[in-house]
């Protein structure tokens, strides 16, 4: 496993992004001494992280750092190589470190931080960090060098994030008490989202689930380890233009096939609706529907495709517009 460097030194435009002052402030407290810092050769001033974090606790300055002493350098590395470069991989590196150490707390906070970050959207966050996460632990559990109990604890911890940012995204949303995304003149959209019966890995499921929130959609969320026949149950109740299903991590297009079954016996064309299947394992459907009743049936295989598809109009009702791209 990779190693993260544990000493990063900072411009001075950095430090003042780090601490959320002006650069000419950096400059003031260099030259008086307040800041520890080093010219070089060719004139450029750079502070370490851990002098720009002791500062802050001195003058009281909050940071996007602050939880996590003393692993500020490896956070201020994972976070620029997301935002500069778009790579995910220092992050695995630097959780996977922490799994082995069992510092799931730890880890929770660093995902919830990811989350906040206006510029790293829903669907990367979810596919690059979370699914990115999991394969790694995944991949270790295989190889004997974790136990099942921590592949457990790593999903709780994903879980505790996702849901403290779904409570955040709520209460942002009742303080604006503005139109959501996605909704239109007849009210928000309804979808059903949850994993089939014997799934009990409900991330992708929950992660979808927000998606749909943040754009503005109403969702009907049974959890995990759904039947099919409730699946039906509640998009006729509810109306809903649309029926999300997570497969297992084995899911074949025999699971597709008898959920479709399933849901076509108790279909109404009077109240039309589409398909979304997702899953780890990438499937075709390509000779898995003969003769559906449904409006569209679909394999998504990350939040990324799935938004894609929200973008070109599935699920919503023929009356309703899809919310504007990038909207999470």
């Amino acid at each position: 496993m990779e190693r993260i460097p544990d000493r990063v030194a900072l411009t001075s435009t950095e430090t003042a992004e780090l601490l959320d002052v002006h650069p000419s402030t950096v400059k003031r407290w260099c030259n008086d001494g307040e800041l520890d810092s080093e010219l070089t050769p060719g004139g450029h001033r750079r502070i370490s992280i851990d002098a720009a974090m002791a500062l802050a606790r001195v003058r009281g300055i909050g940071t996007v750092l602050s939880p996590f002493h003393p692993y500020e350098p490896h956070v201020w590395t994972v976070l620029r190589a997301i935002l500069d470069e778009g790579s995910y991989r220092e992050l695995v590196v630097l959780a996977m470190q922490w799994v082995r150490r069992g510092e799931f707390e730890r880890l929770e906070q660093l995902y919830l931080a990811l989350g906040r970050i206006d510029s790293i959207t829903f669907a990367d966050f979810c596919d690059s960090a979370v699914r990115g996460l999991l394969s790694s632990v995944g991949y270790e559990w295989e190889k004997g060098r974790l136990r099942v109990g921590d592949e457990h604890m790593v999903t709780e911890a994903i879980t505790g994030t996702l849901l403290a940012l779904r409570r955040e995204q709520m209460d942002v949303r009742a303080s604006e008490q503005t139109t959501p995304l996605g909704a239109c003149k007849h009210g928000p959209p309804v979808a059903v989202v949850g994993t089939m019966q014997g799934n009990r890995h409900s991330l992708g499921a929950l992660c979808i689930r927000m998606l749909l929130e943040r754009r503005g959609w109403g969702v009907y969320y049974p959890g995990p380890d759904v039947p099919m026949e409730d699946f039906a149950m509640i998009q006729r109740s509810r109306e809903a233009s649309l029926v999300c299903i997570s497969l297992p991590p084995s899911g074949t297009l025999g699971d597709v096939t008898r959920s479709l079954s399933v849901l076509s016996e108790q279909y109404n064309r009077a109240r039309p609706y589409a398909v979304a299947f997702g899953g780890l394992r990438p499937l075709s459907l390509e000779g898995a529907v003969h003769d559906a009743p449904f409006r569209s049936v679909a394999f998504l295989p990350s939040v990324g495709a799935f938004e894609e598809a929200l973008d070109g109009g599935l699920g919503y009702p023929m009356t309703a517009a899809p919310a504007a791209a990038g909207a999470a």
